[in-house]
Order: structure tokens, then C-alpha cells, then sequence
């Protein structure tokens, strides 16, 4: 455990001066720092919290549905069909309570619904 704590020490000891350099030798035309500085994380608060999980649980709920559908399970795609509803409800009332206002719209993201995967199937010729 403490050979892998000194690796890693040595590891992120080696790579520091590195970064220096590639900051110092940029030079006036640009600043290589921005590129290799760490990515902030922003953190999402109220309202915007409960908006982007409403939304990240809509696209879940669309690949399950695509899932669903090749798989031909009727059961389980009418039970993701009525989930879908209530989340899609969710995100346009959280979506609507953000202040200030998202610059971009929702828009539509109702589905088409049919409660027989196979209607094409079963058509009479």
C-alpha cells in the first residue's frame, strides 16, 4: 500500500513541472495555462438541480425505451410509456419555475404511443 502512495507521490511530483513549463514557455502570443489548468465544476443549486435531474431521468428513460422496443416487451415498454408521461410532466414544471429563464426551449418531447409493439404484424391482408 505504501510502494503504490510513493508511486503515485512521484507520479503527480513529476508531472507538476511539467505543467510549469508548458505554462512558462508559452510566451506573449497565448496562454498555454488556460488550456492545463483543472476544469471548474460548477455546482447546481434549487432549482436547476431538480431540472437537470428530471431531464438526465427522461433520457434514461428514452434509451430504456429504444431498449424496449427491440427487445418486442410489451409489458415493459407500456410501464416505461407511463413513466415517461409523469417525467416529462416533471421537467416542464421544474423547466418553467428556473429564474432566470434557460435561453433554450424545451420544445416538443411527446412520443408517439402504441400500445402494440407489433401492430404491423398482426394486420388483416
Amino acid at each position: 500500500m505504501s510502494a503504490v502512495l510513493k508511486t503515485k507521490s512521484a507520479q503527480l511530483a513529476s508531472a507538476a513541472p511539467s505543467r510549469e513549463v508548458l505554462s512558462h514557455g508559452a510566451g506573449p502570443a497565448g496562454h498555454v495555462s488556460s488550456f492545463t489548468a483543472e476544469a471548474l465544476q460548477v455546482a447546481l443549486v434549487g432549482d436547476r438541480l431538480l431540472a437537470y435531474q428530471s431531464m438526465r431521468l427522461l433520457t434514461r428513460l428514452d434509451r430504456d425505451l429504444l431498449a424496449a422496443r427491440a427487445q418486442w416487451n410489451q409489458d415493459w415498454f407500456r410501464r416505461l410509456m407511463r413513466a415517461r408521461r409523469r417525467a416529462l410532466e416533471r421537467l416542464r414544471r421544474r423547466w418553467q419555475k428556473l429564474t432566470p429563464p434557460p435561453s433554450i426551449r424545451l420544445g416538443q418531447l411527446s412520443r408517439r404511443y402504441h400500445a402494440n409493439l407489433a401492430s404491423y404484424l398482426y394486420e388483416p391482408r
